[in-house]
């Protein structure tokens, strides 16, 4: 039997919160050596190297990461295979610190996106709901809005992404295009008048971004539909 005690890389702050799953059915835990699932005996060791055992008996249970000690706690608890890697765990753990951080991201980056969806009007913000797949054919304006601002705060990456892709206007174009008949889709294929663009949406970009010479013209007869 191979015994080990390698450290792990990993972000040394954060406070982890070890939650018992049904404290009531649970009882008492205890924490010591054990055999993972490769095999390996992964002894449990404090910052000193001393042989560990700890009992854990309340429902929940809080690690701080920057300290030694309990960062090893934290390592050897998190790949036993029982309470924690079983197939009927008995504990979970989460880094609250982590959580917290990708939270505050995710808010912000939501923000960002509102932002940009605050500042959209009328056509503008029609072509881009498009973009975002948003349905707009006989929807009111008020509709279509509140549908990208809901797309703004629930997928905001995605948001951003579609917003600062540098082929958005090629994209805007073709979906108004395809709306407004200047481009007809056929078994997948798109065409303006008889010519092939492409039977894709990436393949119709490249072939706006080839033709662009005919993008005045493409831009006019669309916007003389109405």
């Amino acid at each position: 039997m191979t015994t080990t005690n390698t450290k792990t890389k990993f972000n040394k702050k954060g406070l982890v919160e070890v939650r018992m799953r049904n404290p009531k059915r649970t009882g008492t835990i205890t924490l010591r050596d054990y055999t993972d699932n490769s095999g390996r005996l992964r002894e449990f060791l404090d910052s000193t190297g001393a042989p560990r055992v700890v009992k854990y008996t309340k429902a929940i249970k809080f690690l701080d990461l920057s300290d030694e000690t309990e960062r090893l706690e934290y390592e050897h608890l998190k790949d036993h295979p029982i309470y924690v890697m079983g197939s009927n765990p008995i504990v979970t753990i989460s880094n609250k610190v982590d959580e917290a951080e990708k939270n505050i991201n995710k808010k912000e980056l939501s923000l960002d996106a509102l932002l940009v969806a605050k500042d959209l009007r009328s056509e503008k913000m029609v072509d881009f709901a498009r973009v975002l797949g948003i349905n707009t054919n006989n929807v009111i304006e008020s509709v279509i809005k509140s549908q990208v601002y809901d797309n703004a705060e629930t997928e905001p990456v995605k948001f951003m992404e579609a917003w600062n892709d540098p082929n958005r206007p090629f994209k805007q174009i073709a979906y108004k295009g395809k709306v407004k008949k200047v481009f007809n889709v056929k078994n997948k294929v798109w065409y303006y008048r008889d010519v092939i663009m492409g039977a894709s949406i990436d393949e119709v970009i490249v072939w706006l971004n080839e033709n662009e010479d005919l993008l005045p013209s493409i831009r006019k007869e669309i916007n003389s539909i109405s």
